[in-house]
């Protein structure tokens, strides 16, 4: 019995590298988290997030009173960080990317509680300044007009935590390599900042108010931005105030199928091909409490694969054995999966039919 205890302890003497090579065939966040949790030794050498593991899932606000809760597919987490007027503007790494009320940006991983702050909301740059002792007008924000002009208005943080900073991407895990880009104001511009970086960089380009930004990733060492005529740019933050490069101009074919998309997205595929999924809303009205509210769901997705050689995007009919996710989330092409959640669903590509009471995982 004594010689069965001492060989157990010499587990926590396992060497880093192993240790490493171990976690990485661990692809469930749950497998992974108890797999540290083995001893103290494994838990200081092992990683809290480790890239590898990117497993889609949903995040829902529930009553856990009233939501049946698997305990092979569902987690139910308490994250009181999570609370009290935050907004979700990003998911990248296993990393949650929020706005609180008070303009603090953060990165929450929901499975360690690890968290990174982000520059916060005040430095975005079309913020002028920021005054918290003015109840309902707390920002300072200059708008841009169509012509490039600019002008300067209040707004209270609730309106600016809303409707400033739409998305968030990042190029891994919060590492001293890391970047984080944001699609920000009126006209959906693009705003950068490095690991430890303590304010959001603008893209001064010439005209950039004109490009209307819809989705933006990170593919092979580049940051892609798809507008709203579904031209493609890639961005450099190389130099001190950036570039951009037009990759895709602007399609006849696409112009008038791309006026009425209200979502557009990049996503890189299995085989690393860059494609823009486009996505088709059917609106309606509701009764609201006071006044008439609009309700959307999804009605159909096209797929486009980016043709390097011709510079121009080509109609797909088909994505093999695989699934793409869209939404707030970094998105990404990954095997089918199950699960829930509002105007979720899947759209059989080459049927060209949606089943939205299929729900899965974004």
């Amino acid at each position: 019995m004594t010689q069965e205890i001492v060989q157990f302890d010499k587990w926590i003497w396992l060497p880093s590298d192993l240790l490493y090579e171990i976690g990485k065939h661990l692809q469930s966040p749950k497998d992974y988290v108890r797999f540290s949790a083995t001893c103290k030794s494994w838990n200081m050498k092992l990683p809290k997030t480790p890239d590898h593991i990117r497993g889609p899932l949903l995040v829902l606000p529930f009553n856990h009173e009233t939501y049946d809760i698997k305990e092979e597919k569902d987690f139910y987490l308490r994250m009181p960080e999570m609370q009290n007027n935050i907004l979700l503007r990003g998911s990248c790494f296993g990393w949650l990317i929020s706005i609180r009320i008070d303009g603090v940006i953060q990165m929450l991983n929901p499975f360690t509680n690890a968290s990174y702050d982000l520059p916060p909301l005040s430095t975005i740059p079309s913020i002028v300044d920021y005054h918290p002792e003015f109840k309902d007008q707390e920002y300072t924000v200059f708008f841009y007009n169509y012509d490039g002009s600019t002008y300067n208005t209040l707004l209270n943080r609730s309106a600016v935590q809303k409707l400033r900073l739409k998305k968030i991407v990042t190029s891994s895990s919060p590492c001293e390599n890391m970047l984080a880009f944001g699609i920000y104001g009126e006209f959906n511009r693009l705003a950068w900042c490095k690991f430890g970086d303590t304010k959001w960089t603008d893209f001064s380009i010439p005209g950039m108010h004109k490009i209307m930004l819809k989705d933006a990733i990170f593919d092979a060492g580049k940051v892609y931005a798809l507008n709203l005529d579904a031209e493609l740019y890639v961005f450099d933050v190389t130099t001190s105030i950036g570039g951009i490069t037009k990759v895709v101009p602007k399609s006849k074919d696409l112009c008038d199928i791309t006026t009425n998309i209200h979502s557009k997205y990049l996503v890189r595929n299995v085989e690393s091909d860059l494609l823009m999924v486009l996505r088709f809303f059917n609106c309606h009205e509701v009764n609201g409490i006071d006044y008439p509210e609009v309700c959307y769901n999804t009605e159909k997705f096209e797929v486009y694969k980016l043709d390097k050689t011709a510079n121009k995007w080509r109609n797909i009919s088909s994505l093999g054995d695989y699934v793409i996710v869209v939404g707030f989330n970094s998105s990404l092409c990954t095997l089918p999966f199950s699960d829930g959640g509002h105007d979720v669903g899947i759209f059989n590509l080459p049927y060209r039919t949606c089943y939205l009471n299929t729900l899965i995982v974004n």
